[in-house]
């Protein structure tokens, strides 16, 4: 995932470590394998494992960036407005639905606070529809939660000011 992202560091360090548990993992295996076949199928079983491991902790992490798309048939302004308020930018284009005129939001946002932009645009429409898709490039993108970098560097900061 990392890798998609264009992560390039991330992606270095976590593909030498992949690599070195593989290639460790794999000779120990096929070295006895021939002896205790349950060996290759305890090796399967941890790859699979391992799959939904990353598939979880990537989950968890919620890196990147995404494009919310917040369709609403009633509540278009006030959504926006809630939205600016939580401090999040967002663009509003009016559009046709299957029932009528609908607003149609656009925020970017990272993909961490996804579910707190969700939930401010259903506290007005709980109606709602929502789309949303990994943006690749973003020029701009404003977080209430500020980054993670600035969190781990939050209690330096306060020792020494001008780092």
């Amino acid at each position: 995932m990392v890798t998609v992202l264009g992560e390039s560091r991330a992606a270095f360090y976590l593909g030498c470590l992949e690599m070195t548990l593989w290639i460790f993992g794999t000779s120990a295996v096929m070295l006895k394998v021939g002896e205790e076949p349950f060996l290759g199928v305890c090796y399967a079983v941890g790859f699979a494992c391992g799959n939904v491991g990353g598939i979880m902790a990537e989950k968890k992490l919620a890196l990147g960036n995404v494009v919310v798309r917040i369709i609403s048939a009633w509540h278009g302004n006030d959504i926006a407005n809630a939205v600016r308020d939580a401090g999040f930018i967002i663009t509003t284009v009016a559009g046709e639905g299957s029932d009528g005129p609908v607003t149609v939001q656009f925020v970017v946002c990272k993909r961490s606070d996804m579910k707190h932009v969700l939930a401010v645009a259903r506290d007005i429409d709980p109606q709602l529809f929502y789309t949303f898709e990994t943006a690749g490039g973003v020029s701009e993108v404003r977080s209430p939660s500020g980054s993670r970098a600035d969190k781990l560097l939050a209690p330096l900061k306060r020792i020494v000011p001008q780092f």
